[in-house]
């Protein structure tokens, strides 16, 4: 049985990535965060796939031989959209486990293994998915070797949970409510998020997003966004 471990950055689609897989038959989806799965005895023999994530990004998961076997899928997003979300998610109070000195340290490493790549390593920008009818996603499934059809893009054919012992609600959960809100995220049509109406960044963020080489090699167009 076959694993696959989906990270990046918090806010960077980590969530509904692993939801879209997860609809696929082959797949088993873990429901939660978890750095490891070592529980087969629930998973069904008709599964191929183990299907898990953490939302960000770790030097073990590419050097600890534990993940040795692992299919892997790094994910990152805008940083202006990222720390909008955050934003409304803290009240401006983004911690260092948030930092923006965190993200740009993990895009590092996202520029390094996409330009020097490593079998059953993949990475992807969250814009991307959504092009060309999922194109970008599509390669990846496919050089994986996943057996899927288009439905596993159409999000009212599913039921998707972020968290255990949540209960799905049809009106949006206010913010501070996170696995609520988490959930009733991922059960809304699979599209991109990026509206320029909900950036929301501090004057410090904006310029420090704007003038960071390394967003500006994976954004190059970031500043037409001001």
């Amino acid at each position: 049985m076959k694993k696959i471990m989906i990270f990046g950055f918090s806010h960077c689609g980590t969530t509904i990535l692993k939801s879209i897989i997860g609809h696929i038959d082959e797949v088993y989806e873990v429901i939660d965060e978890t750095i490891k799965f070592d529980n087969f005895k629930n998973v069904p023999p008709s599964k191929k796939y183990i299907l898990h994530k953490f939302p960000q990004y770790n030097k073990n998961f590419l050097t600890d031989k534990y993940y040795d076997d692992y299919i892997k899928i790094f994910i990152v997003r805008n940083p202006i959209f990222v720390y909008s979300s955050l934003n409304k998610r803290t009240n401006y109070k983004v911690t260092d486990y948030h930092s923006l000195n965190k993200f740009i340290d993990i895009l590092k490493e996202f520029i390094y293994y996409r330009d020097n790549p490593k079998k059953q390593l993949y990475t992807i920008r969250y814009e991307d998915i959504f092009a060309d009818n999922y194109k970008e996603l599509k390669k990846i499934l496919d050089d994986i070797g996943l057996k899927y059809n288009d439905n596993i893009f159409d999000n009212s054919k599913y039921i998707n949970y972020s968290h255990k012992d949540i209960k799905l609600v049809n009106e949006k959960p206010s913010d501070n409510q996170h696995k609520q809100y988490r959930t009733w995220q991922i059960n809304q049509p699979f599209i991109s998020n990026n509206d320029i109406s909900k950036i929301d960044l501090t004057e410090i963020q904006k310029r420090k997003i704007m003038n960071d080489c390394n967003i500006l090699e994976v954004y190059p167009d970031i500043k037409s966004a001001f």
